[in-house]
């Protein structure tokens, strides 16, 4: 199932493809617009949903702070 998130940026991506930018410029531009910093660095598409996706666990507490204290 994808997020309301996910669905965003896909469409945010493929509107800049149509606008005529190149994939990787895409995807750097819809990184921004996101609030990722791009810098050097070059985003996929699939990396920014995965980032993305990490931030929100993160925000709501179901990942990060005390993940590493519990024992199986």
């Amino acid at each position: 199932m994808e997020t309301q998130r996910s669905l965003a940026t896909r469409s945010t991506y493929r509107h800049l493809l149509l606008k005529g930018m190149a994939p990787d410029e895409a995807a750097n531009l819809t990184a921004f617009m996101a609030g990722i910093p791009v810098g050097e660095a070059h985003w996929t598409l699939k990396q920014i949903n995965q980032l993305l996706f990490l931030r929100q666990m993160r925000q709501t507490g179901r990942f990060g702070g005390d993940d590493t204290s519990q024992t199986h």
